[in-house]
């Protein structure tokens, strides 16, 4: 959509009709108002949807590099990148946080439940963009703590030990985190919502004057 080009039509549509210029000049203004404010709308509902979909795939670097393009009404990285694979993460130093010492002094070890994570519940942001990445990327580093916040299950346990290899043994897998369509999806529904609102507000102040 051609912003300009349309705001130039509604210009040369009402002056056609005879209106002066100065009336002509406020009313354009107005419906630029009102598809600056609807375009605002859109591209915040499509940048929480980008967001939500960054932390059920617990990704606080594609939340943290995501912003909406305020030229192309598109959402764009920081990087232009769109895949965010996270190789395997060692969790075994970590987990050995506070350990205890083996009774023989020759290490540490740590019982870890290892049942279902608890499920926190999501809160919905309403702020501004920086807001939603920061609180979202907050919740995102608590879940990597989720080997220690876990649902208790007496059938469920396993000893960390640091007599075990770190390289093999506690240690969460690579994951392919690729938001290329999901961006790409929602940059269309995005683009089309907002030519047919530009279009419509375009057409009901044509047609109001």
């Amino acid at each position: 959509m051609n912003l300009l080009f349309e705001l130039d039509r509604l210009k040369q549509t009402l002056r056609s009709k005879g209106l002066p210029d100065g009336i002509v000049e406020g009313i354009v203004n107005k419906a630029h108002a009102e598809i600056q404010q609807v375009m605002r709308e859109h591209a915040e509902a499509a940048m929480q949807l980008a967001i939500e979909e960054g932390v059920n795939q617990d990704s606080a670097e594609f939340i943290n590099e995501l912003y909406v393009d305020s030229n192309l009404m598109q959402l764009v990285t920081d990087s232009g990148n769109m895949n965010f694979p996270e190789p395997p993460r060692p969790m075994l130093p970590f987990l050995l946080k506070n350990a205890k010492p083996m009774k023989d002094g020759s290490g540490v070890y740590k019982v870890i439940p290892v049942g279902t994570p608890s499920k926190q519940p999501k809160k919905t942001s309403m702020n501004i963009y920086d807001s939603w990445k920061q609180t979202n990327a907050e919740r995102i580093e608590a879940a990597r703590k989720r080997y220690e916040n876990v649902a208790p299950d007496a059938s469920k346990f396993r000893t960390a030990t640091s007599k075990q290899d770190a390289s093999s043994k506690w240690v969460q897998p690579a994951k392919d985190k690729d938001f290329s369509e999901t961006v790409r999806n929602i940059n269309r529904e995005l683009e089309s919502t907002i030519d047919e609102l530009v279009r419509n507000i375009v057409r009901s102040y044509e047609e109001g004057f």
